[in-house]
């Protein structure tokens, strides 16, 4: 293949791969696929397995609710684990087993051309009340949805980097 049929190869994908993004609902399909991807990665708990979007408007959204402060209290991130152990703190005893984690993922469009993500760590309270541990935004602006599929990803993943 020269590089002249190379190209008009990706020329002739890209407009295909447009003409889905804006015709056919393909943002909206693209926004469920990697959202659902990755509450798959990032979200799952003990007893949340197979988390499904959630369509409000223009907001997508994955979430799950850790009911075990002890599973919590396993994970990784090292700021993450001071936060909880300080609420624990604040909760002893059987208060603290009343704490639960969410996790939370967001996607919205912002007028045509703009995005924005964002993820959140929440802790209920054994009030009713929530706390928030963590939580990062980011968003691109984009003039090809072209650009918008190819980089979606990446927007979700670096909101992530606080699970």
């Amino acid at each position: 293949m020269t590089k002249i049929d190379k190209e008009k190869l990706t020329e002739e994908m890209n407009a295909k791969n447009r003409d889905w993004l804006i015709e056919s609902g393909g943002i909206s399909s693209l926004f469920i696929h990697n959202l659902e991807n990755f509450a798959y990665r990032y979200l799952e708990t003990s007893v949340d397995k197979g988390i499904k979007c959630f369509i409000d408007g223009d907001l997508y959204r994955v979430s799950s609710t850790e009911p075990s402060i002890i599973e919590a209290l396993k994970w990784e991130n090292p700021q993450l684990k001071k936060s909880l152990i300080d609420l624990c703190k604040k909760f002893p005893g059987k208060a603290s087993q009343e704490l639960r984690v969410k996790l939370n993922i967001e996607t919205k469009m912002i007028g045509e051309h703009k995005n924005e993500c964002s993820a959140s760590i929440k802790c209920l309270l054994p009030s009713g009340e929530s706390s928030t541990l963590s939580e990062k935004t980011a968003s691109m602006t984009f003039e090809d949805p072209i650009e918008l599929r190819n980089k979606h990803a990446a927007l979700l993943e670096d909101v992530c980097t606080i699970f």
